[in-house]
């Protein structure tokens, strides 16, 4: 991940904009359409807006997308949903062909309730070229989490899936992780108490609050690129990019730059990085959010020391053309 003195002004000079990009975008995360068949309570999705008429990502936006990641070679995490079910829509299998057509060496990954699945659809899933799928278990909506109904909702997914999935790692009361053993895919179910775990999605969920104003860096902005099923670009996957209480905080459309590199290296997207590289206390929508906090002290460090020199300093992050 770079942090250097070029993430924090707007740089529109394409070339420029792909080696920023290239050099420390490691997760690209998109919604190829956008209808979901759970209102889960500690999630956005849960006043139901995305049950409604599924929206399919423009044919342009996809295109560009593809186009400039194939362009560097693209060889990191590529994420084929956001706030979506992925599965919902089989047209994922197209997509999930294409991306591994064009990008050889990226891993693709989806993350799904696991409601559509079936022994035949796991197995096009992997022969489309799908490196890692991840299942979420979700609870009911009202329902607390507890380990039985994770540990029996592994079970059903594992007769749906027809492979058998192993408890690998179990933290009571908090998180029960597992693993299904395929010929050529990751597999990984997932229970998670979201109310301990989980975060308020950049204060769209009230259930969720975090006690404590955040001050620490966060790396997201650095190291991801977001986009909506409507080509809209978010700072990170907190940010709905559909939500009118988030409008100020995304980065435009797609349609508005001429490639995701220089989406990357906008102003919006120069603005957030500066507000986040640094220790001070953060403002709305990061303020009582948990995620993309730096776990290592030596990354830290490197943080704070970006933010001295970079942002700080007299004169530093001018807004260059």
């Amino acid at each position: 991940m770079y942090i250097g003195p070029e993430m924090y002004a707007e740089i529109t000079d394409r070339e420029t904009a792909r080696e920023i990009f290239a050099k420390t975008v490691t997760r690209v995360e998109m919604e190829t359409h956008s209808y979901c068949n759970r209102r889960c309570s500690y999630c956005p999705n849960v006043v139901g807006d995305r049950l409604g008429e599924n929206q399919h990502m423009p044919g342009d936006i996809w295109k560009t997308i593809i186009g400039n990641l194939e362009e560097i070679g693209y060889d990191k995490n590529l994420v084929l949903n956001y706030y979506n079910e992925p599965l919902a829509d089989r047209a994922i299998l197209g997509y999930i062909r294409e991306a591994r057509a064009r990008l050889p060496k990226c891993r693709i990954m989806i993350y799904s309730n696991g409601d559509y699945l079936d022994p035949g659809f796991i197995d096009e899933l992997a022969d489309a070229g799908l490196n890692y799928l991840h299942i979420s278990i979700h609870l009911k909506r009202g329902d607390e989490y507890t380990d039985l109904y994770v540990v029996n909702r592994i079970n059903e997914i594992s007769v749906r899936m027809g492979i058998p999935a192993k408890v690998v790692r179990i933290q009571s009361g908090e998180f029960i992780i597992a693993q299904a053993a395929h010929r050529v895919m990751e597999i990984e179910v997932r229970g998670i108490n979201f109310y301990k775990h989980g975060t308020d999605r950049g204060g769209l969920i009230d259930d969720i609050t975090t006690a404590a104003k955040r001050t620490a860096s966060c790396f997201f902005p650095f190291a991801h690129f977001v986009i909506g099923f409507n080509g809209l670009i978010a700072p990170c996957c907190h940010i709905r990019s559909d939500r009118p209480e988030h409008k100020l905080y995304i980065y435009g459309n797609l349609r508005d730059y001429d490639s995701i590199f220089q989406a990357f290296t906008s102003a919006p997207a120069a603005a957030w990085r500066r507000e986040l590289v640094g220790g001070q206390e953060k403002r709305r929508p990061c303020d009582t959010c948990s995620a993309g906090v730096l776990q290592k002290p030596e990354d830290r460090d490197a943080f704070a020391e970006a933010h001295r020199r970079y942002v700080a300093a007299p004169g530093a992050a001018v807004v260059s053309g």
